[in-house]
């Protein structure tokens, strides 16, 4: 595979470009490396299943993309660094996994959602406890647990609606949406021009910010229609 032959300094210099907002560049080094991320994740798995097709691998996918982002030149090699990130990810994915399973989600897990008209008392605990449900399972595949997604929401009220127009423009705008969906992380040059938030900003908030676009990119209608009817507003100082 190509990968293999590849030099550091090539491989540098694509991380360079990447990091500058090459698109281009940033395909290029996960599809030269996706024989390095299977190999990783394959140590982690168990079972016969298509590695392509497990949950794993998409975790170590994002985990390579962040490494990409993220990767500062110094004593360790990319793919040195690339791989410690994409260990933990897993770990977490794995730990949340195992808290999910031990957890007894109930109604009171869900506060001020909307009640859906014609629907019984029992059956909307039901669908809104199947929601939360695959909400916590689909976190988990971005190596957030409910524990992380509770530290990191914002304590005021301004802090959270501005994360909700940031999610809203991730998900309302076409190549932002793309970027999200195939890397598993913000667009976060796209987001300060179009939102004119600061960077530490949505640094801050990233799990928090991440929840939100996975709710407004599911099925997951209550919780999406809550999503929705937040309000416009926040400030740059969240």
């Amino acid at each position: 595979m190509l990968w293999v032959t590849m030099g550091q300094d090539d491989t540098g210099d694509l991380v360079r470009k990447a990091q500058a907002g090459s698109v281009e560049a940033r395909e290029t080094l996960i599809s030269q490396h996706q024989g390095f991320i299977k190999k990783l994740v394959l140590k982690n798995v168990t079972g016969y299943e298509d590695i392509s097709n497990r949950d794993e691998y998409s975790v170590g996918l994002m985990a390579f993309n962040e490494a990409i982002s993220s990767y500062k030149p110094g004593l360790r090699s990319f793919r040195s660094f690339a791989a410690d990130v994409i260990k933990r990810r897993l770990i977490d994915y794995r730990r949340s996994l195992e808290q999910h399973q031990k957890r007894v989600v109930y109604i009171e897990d869900l506060p001020r959602l909307p009640a859906k008209s014609g629907s019984s008392g029992a059956e909307e605990k039901v669908e809104l406890r199947l929601e939360f449900e695959a909400f916590v399972a689909r976190l988990a595949q971005y190596g957030i647990s409910l524990r992380d997604l509770v530290k990191e929401t914002p304590r005021h009220a301004d802090s959270r609606l501005l994360c909700v127009r940031i999610a809203r423009a991730i998900t309302g705008e076409s190549e932002m949406c793309s970027h999200f969906v195939k890397y598993g992380t913000i667009p976060l040059r796209q987001v300060c021009e179009k939102i004119g938030v600061n960077p530490k900003t949505v640094g801050r908030h990233r799990k928090y910010i991440i929840a939100l676009c996975l709710v407004l990119l599911s099925d997951m209608e209550t919780m999406k229609q809550y999503v929705r009817g937040m309000g416009e507003g926040g400030d740059d100082d969240a």
